[in-house]
């Protein structure tokens, strides 16, 4: 599992860990001249064999090695483990870049907690802890080694517990001492649980990192665990497994599986993107043929590596790559892979996005970036100004057994606006404004992982700085709701305001809402976007109860509505004033509370052209705003 990091190994770095295993259950490790005299007659040769599939569940021609791109690469767990094969035929071991428990290098369950989990049946390991070469090294390439014990039904040597040196345990085994377990190897000969008894601190199933060994009474324990129906190990040597695994004969070349990458998915006409060929499934690759978007220069290439490609015109850009090896061809295309945005800026400042008219959002880039249903989409059934707004969807509406892996924790969506010509505001009269409201299913606060992160780029994607973090009650604003999230009538809504940095007021910024959802996140949404010379009216949502807009302002013909959301219902009294502070209208409307009160001002209260404010009072709580009608 990858992300096209380190933590997407080598081949040969797998290879080597496939060597390892048959070395260390085979007697053929070379340090096992360092076990200590009393231990050696113990060695055990465990006689198993290891190799890497070379047919997958479909029968296809496989190296045995499956590479998923996936954010689950990160702080992997039970969720992270992606298109396991059959247990019955494949052991599965997930390699991953961190795993949730960090004072863990991998973990794996026995066949007996495993029986009916299948779906998390196998082993998990932190890519450094894999072979011995690439990302790993000597001192750690025993660790799958002593993970497949545990898949064999072996326990640690102190039991079951993965806390050594507490207290003095066993694991069942005649012929492993009782120990209270180490983790290192500075006392070889300890005999702490039963002086002069000496403890096996060299055995694969210590924590000491100077494991070397078996014994004949571990060997047959896991001999026994292979010839058990529980959590279908028996099945896994069986002849009928051995040739759906293709490990009957000897291994055949596959064809690529072709994929890349590149270094950005965002950028503007004219700039540079680089792609990189990440085929796999065959090391003998020997020819690429990549195919490009027609305004895209160049528009083909036959480099086995990297290519550099510019785009002439905007829009999503659709690439593919051909991959060839000595046993065939693999192709990928990746539709809508790449976003070319319009360098030049557009004034929007002192638009309000409402996203009742769906083209505001469509101007935007929405980036799912790993296809899942964890994105932001439009949403058309609510918002705070009207009907319609921009949602974060991050509740989970999966069911057994699709939910059982690929939770929302560590995914990353991200949504761009186009580039604005801020140029005409000036650092204390710059302000980036929106509406939003978030719930969570989270229980406790410690539980909540959403986060929004804000940034701001003037080079084109090139780089990004950071704005603003939020996170827990800065996005959860309704409290726990248990089901989906929807926005009615009773919906809390928050104002959020940012002032810009002179950095950022260029005439082609680009804003990105990048959204972290987590295990138990609920649904987020956001409304009434805008760039303005003032901040958003915070005291008139935490303080005064209510916030109210003029729209349009300004006003044609004197035509103009108060849009109103309170936290109240009452009467309110809404007095309009000249520029002389002369009062020209006043009037009564009746209010309610978490909607949108639309109210009317009367065109003839308007004789002429110019400059009026707008006065609410609701229970006592004024408000004033301005208006121009021109």
């Amino acid at each position: 599992m990858h992300n096209y990091g380190a933590e997407n190994i080598t081949d040969e770095q797998i290879y080597s860990d496939v060597k390892n295993l048959n070395d260390n259950y085979n007697k053929r490790n070379a340090d096992t001249t360092q076990v200590i005299p009393i231990f050696k007659p113990l060695i055990a040769n465990v006689g198993f064999e290891f190799r890497l599939a070379n047919k997958d569940p479909q029968g296809n021609c496989t190296n045995g090695i499956d590479r998923i791109n996936t954010y689950k690469t990160f702080k992997a767990n039970d969720q992270s483990k992606l298109n396991p094969w059959n247990r019955s035929v494949y052991l599965n071991i997930w390699v991953a870049n961190t795993l949730e428990n960090t004072s863990a290098a991998a973990y794996a369950y026995k066949p007996a907690s495993a029986h009916y989990m299948f779906y998390y049946d196998g082993i998990l390991a932190w890519h450094s802890y894999v072979g011995s070469i690439g990302t790993s090294s000597q001192y750690n390439s025993k660790t799958i080694t002593h993970e497949i014990g545990h898949c064999l039904n072996l326990d640690h040597l102190w039991g079951a517990t993965n806390q050594p040196g507490v207290a003095c345990g066993d694991d069942g085994v005649l012929d492993t001492p009782e120990t209270k377990g180490h983790s290192n190897c500075n006392i070889l000969y300890d005999s702490t649980c039963h002086p002069p008894i000496i403890e096996n601190v060299q055995n694969y199933m210590e924590y000491s990192y100077c494991d070397y060994m078996f014994t004949p009474g571990q060997k047959d324990r896991m001999t026994d665990a292979l010839n058990s129906d529980v959590a279908q190990r028996k099945s896994l040597w069986s002849d009928q497994s051995l040739i759906a695994a293709g490990v009957d004969g000897p291994r055949v070349d596959c064809k690529p599986k072709a994929d890349f990458n590149t270094n950005k998915q965002f950028s503007c006409i004219g700039n540079s993107i680089q792609y990189k060929n990440q085929s796999y499934n065959d090391t003998l690759m020997t020819a690429a043929e990549w195919t490009f978007d027609g305004d895209a220069t160049p528009a083909t290439s036959t480099s086995l590596n990297t290519v550099q490609v510019t785009y002439n015109t905007k829009g999503w850009k659709t690439s593919s790559l051909k991959s060839t090896s000595n046993a065939g061809s693999g192709t990928t295309t990746k539709s809508d892979y790449v976003y070319i945005a319009d360098p030049v800026g557009k004034n929007v400042t002192g638009k309000i996005f409402h996203f009742e008219d769906e083209a505001e959002f469509a101007s935007w880039t929405n980036f799912n970036y790993f296809n899942n249903e964890f994105k932001w989409d439009y949403y058309t059934y609510g918002g705070y100004f009207g009907t319609k707004c921009v949602r974060y969807k991050a509740y989970d509406t999966r069911t057994f057994p699709n939910n059982t892996v690929g939770s929302a924790s560590g995914d990353i969506d991200e949504l761009i606006t186009e580039a604005y010509d801020l140029s005409g505001l000036s650092q204390g009269n710059a302000y980036l404004n929106f509406f939003s409201a978030g719930a969570t299913r989270a229980s406790i606060n410690t539980d909540i992982e959403d986060s929004l992160i804000i940034q701001y780029s003037v080079t084109c994607g090139n780089s990004w700085v950071n704005l603003a973090k939020l996170s827990k009650s800065q996005i959860i604003n309704n409290g726990k709701v248990t089901n989906e999230f929807f926005i009615d009538n009773t919906t809390t809504w928050d104002a959020k305001t940012f002032a810009l940095p002179a950095q950022a007021l260029t005439s082609n910024t680009f804003f990105k809402f990048r959204y972290r959802p987590g295990d138990l996140s609920n649904n987020f949404y956001l409304d009434n976007f805008e760039i303005n010379s003032t901040p958003v009216s915070v005291k008139n949502i935490n303080t005064q109860g209510y916030s109210f807009e003029l729209v349009p302002n300004p006003a044609t013909n004197g035509n103009s509505f108060i849009q109103l959301n309170t936290s109240e219902s009452g009467n309110a009294k809404i007095t309009v004033s000249n520029i002389l502070g002369e009062k020209i209208s006043t009037f009564d409307y009746q209010v309610n509370r978490n909607i949108l009160n639309q109210i009317e001002l009367p065109s003839n209260v308007f004789t002429q052209k110019g400059i009026y404010f707008v006065n609410i009072d609701i229970n006592g709580k004024k408000n004033t705003k301005k208006l121009i009608v021109q």
